[in-house]
């Protein structure tokens, strides 16, 4: 018997193939082991596979053998689902060509790099990563399975961010002496309270997801407990960038529809580039920040960013090499600048995501990662529309997720780096809305 090509539907997420056996699992039964197995490879990927580590990854090069299975592993797991269940018209959605682009790009960048062996490792290292996400996001039956999946998840996080804070204490709370302004702070299952801060926010804005959806018990204590460990985080940052990317996209929603949300975070991140990264850039920008916020110096990330813009020189536009510079001889023999609030050497990143996509692809790379992570998403949630309110819900979750990591990474470095669980979050919603996107396109 001749069956229909499998599509994107209205009703599903990316759905199952319509010539799927069903010899072997009912429906019910192959729907509820799809969303199991999304669950597990998003938990893997918020978890990692080295949790309650006392300290950052080191450079490119220094990963180990558990992280080298772990996620090669996962990206094996990836390709046999978009192989044998993944409907061709997702795996068409998922070859965009900019992505595509992207992944040259990066494998590239490996020639630019005084490491290249290094650099490709890590560049295969992140891309194995990416692609398990997108395998965590097609399996999802439904939006029912994601938001399984995703309770999944905050529910495992949670239960061992807290547990580690009370069995564990000195490994998922801050105590080395590297840091002493962050002795007492917690950081759960992650790095360090700059990783856990952005990960429960976005963990709360699933509650809040979850609660729009109909599930406000647990909604409810996803947000609250996410809450409370941001606040014992200590992360300024995200306390204050939480309610502003939900006014931002609740707000948008309520007086603009789809389009004013898009439009409103274009505009935020055009202002935070520029009185960020832009103020090292302009006097007359630096100038103007001064005016504003009188001896703001981002935690002296600003003498930070000259350094580093000072020290990439003629490869400004060719870049150094993915994860390569802040280890080469250029930083570590290099002299701090006289009166820096940082010394550069030993530092692992620019704690500026947009700068160091710019130090290892150069300026024209820096602009490709924007078109992949902000236009497009921006377009593709214009797209979506809103006649489905489930749909609607779940880019409202995504969008409010790509605000938040994109604006965060004005302070922070994580964009395509590695296992990174805030950058996983953020490839979610990229992925996320780019299904969402091309099922409204393929139901017009």
């Amino acid at each position: 018997m001749r069956h229909a090509a499998p599509s994107l539907s209205p009703g599903s997420f990316a759905p199952a193939p319509a010539d799927m056996p069903q010899g072997i699992l009912g429906a019910d039964e192959a729907r509820a082991l799809r969303a199991v197995l999304s669950a597990l490879v998003l938990t893997l990927l918020l978890v990692t596979f080295e949790p309650y580590q006392s300290s950052f990854p080191g450079p490119a090069g220094t990963g180990n053998v558990v992280n080298q299975l772990g996620y090669g592993g996962l990206a094996v797991f990836a390709l046999l689902v978009h192989a044998s269940v993944t409907p061709r018209a997702v795996v068409g959605a998922l070859l965009r060509p900019a992505w595509l682009l992207m992944v040259v790009v990066l494998l590239l960048s490996s020639a630019q790099s005084i490491w290249p062996d290094v650099s490709l490792r890590a560049v295969v290292f992140s891309l194995a990563a990416m692609l398990a996400m997108t395998a965590a996001l097609c399996l999802a039956p439904d939006e029912r399975g994601f938001r399984f999946a995703l309770t999944v998840t905050a529910v495992v996080v949670l239960a061992m961010c807290y547990g580690g804070v009370v069995l564990l204490p000195s490994a998922a709370i801050h105590n080395e002496g590297l840091e002493p302004q962050n002795i007492g702070l917690w950081r759960g299952i992650f790095t360090h309270k700059n990783v856990a801060g952005p990960v429960m926010a976005v963990l709360c804005f699933a509650g809040l997801y979850l609660m729009r959806s109909g599930q406000w018990v647990t909604g409810a204590a996803v947000a609250l407990l996410s809450l409370i460990f941001i606040v014992k985080t200590g992360s300024k940052t995200t306390a204050g960038l939480m309610p502003l990317v939900a006014l931002l996209v609740f707000g948008g929603r309520i007086f603009g529809g789809r389009r004013l949300p898009a439009v409103v975070l274009a505009l935020a991140l055009v202002g935070a580039g520029l009185m960020t990264l832009g103020t090292v850039l302009s006097p007359l920008l630096y100038d103007l920040l001064q005016w504003a916020l009188p001896g703001t110096t981002y935690t002296g990330r600003l003498d930070l960013w000259r350094f580093a813009i000072q020290a990439l020189g003629p490869q400004a536009w060719t870049g150094t090499g993915f994860e390569a510079f802040w280890s080469t001889p250029v930083v570590m023999q290099a002299e701090p600048p006289f009166g820096s609030s940082w010394d550069p050497r030993g530092i692992v990143n620019a704690h500026n995501g947009y700068l160091d996509l710019a130090i290892a692809l150069g300026w024209p790379g820096l602009a490709l990662g924007v078109l992949v992570l902000v236009w497009l998403p921006l377009r593709d949630f214009v797209t979506v529309g809103s006649d489905a309110p489930a749909a609607t819900r779940l880019a409202d979750f995504f969008l409010m997720v790509l605000a938040f990591t994109l604006l965060n990474s004005f302070l922070e470095s994580y964009l395509f780096i590695r296992g990174n669980p805030v950058w996983m979050t953020t490839w979610m919603a990229v992925v996320g809305l780019r299904l969402l996107a091309a099922r409204a396109a393929s139901s017009r």
